[in-house]
């Protein structure tokens, strides 16, 4: 008879567990950098119980095309006549908590890797390298650690402080709205005699208004989502571009968009969408190059290898906006989170 009570029991305390573990793996902090047109990822804002830790690396393989480009945008790596390509790897580490009893993040989030650069002629001759010549082409690279970032979001609207795993359980999310503010601090590789740097040698930050709504069953393999993140980046002035000049940029406005859906309990995908205008570059009180706009679609897959372990890919390129803009950018990401009370529940429950 203790036999059979067991088992009863422990079907729904493995039910209880693999419902909980869902909230912790889903909540895939967002990863910021202006870098290409690098967007945050679906299901980035989805919460997770207070005390939960995520720690993300991604490997981003990149490559742009400026064929007889306007655009002269040094922080974006985009330059007239260009071809770059770059590897690049960003490491996040965040944690869950709650800031005035509304469901909080914050994260650290560090960037490194390589970029190189061919230029060919198109660049005025004031704004040229002090190795390069007018009308003749030249190559740049940068290798090292770009500038790390500080990013913190809170919840405004819809969604309730999740303090122990049954406010988890009984959580059904409609619609919901957070703020999400980061600031990146200019400690990275710069070298002002190069166009091309992993450092922009200048603070920049980003203010956005993640807006969500999930639809459907909220449960393990039933899950959907539309979720649609306006915001809009602001960056200070780098006062030792190429040794001498002044950069100035306006502030890139951007909308990013993904629709997601659960395939299965530990598989689930989003089409993608993200949208950047803006970033007109001045040098020294010269408007340099047009403003920038790219318009990109792709999509992104998502699987849960063990509880606490997930792997994500996606790609996504540029199909509106400037015509003589070509971008693509492959993702791969590894997400471990971990949560010391609810490894302990499992530990209590003979979930090892």
């Amino acid at each position: 008879m203790t036999s059979k009570r067991n088992n009863k029991s422990k079907k729904p305390m493995n039910t209880f567990i693999q419902s909980w573990i869902v909230f912790i793996i889903i909540a895939i902090l967002p990863v910021s950098n202006t870098i290409f047109a690098q967007d945050d990822g679906a299901r980035a804002y989805w919460n997770a119980r207070e005390n939960t830790n995520i720690f993300s690396f991604q490997y981003l393989p990149m490559n742009l095309n400026a064929s007889d480009a306007l655009v002269f945008a040094p922080g974006q790596y985009i330059y007239p006549n260009a071809e770059v390509n770059a590897d690049i790897i960003m490491g996040t580490w965040a944690r869950h908590l709650a800031v005035f009893k509304r469901p909080s993040v914050i994260a650290v989030n560090v960037v490194g890797g390589n970029i190189g650069a061919n230029i060919d002629a198109g660049i005025p001759m004031g704004f040229l390298p002090p190795e390069a010549a007018l009308n003749e082409s030249f190559s740049e690279s940068s290798s090292g650690f770009g500038d790390p970032s500080v990013a913190f979001t809170t919840n405004l609207i819809g969604t309730p402080r999740l303090k122990s795993t049954v406010d988890l359980l009984n959580y059904e999310p409609g619609f919901s709205m957070d703020l999400a503010l980061l600031v990146s601090v200019p400690v990275g590789v710069y070298e002002n005699d190069k166009l091309v740097n992993l450092g922009l040698n200048r603070w920049f930050g980003r203010i956005a208004l993640p807006l969500k709504y999930h639809f459907g069953v909220f449960a393990p393999g039933y899950m959907s989502s539309f979720e649609i993140t306006p915001s809009v980046y602001l960056f200070g002035d780098n006062d030792d571009f190429n040794v001498r000049h002044t950069l100035k940029n306006e502030p890139i406005w951007q909308i990013e968009s993904h629709l997601t859906h659960d395939f299965t309990r530990k598989f689930f995908g989003s089409i993608d969408m993200l949208y950047q205008n803006g970033f007109q570059s001045e040098i020294d009180g010269i408007e340099a190059g047009e403003n920038l706009e790219i318009g990109s679609l792709g999509f992104s897959l998502s699987y849960e290898i063990e509880d606490n372990i997930m792997i994500r890919t996606g790609y996504s390129s540029n199909v509106f906006g400037n015509s003589n803009l070509e971008t693509s950018v492959i993702k791969l990401q590894f997400v471990y989170s971990w949560n010391k009370a609810m490894e302990n529940f499992k530990k209590l429950s003979g979930g090892e």
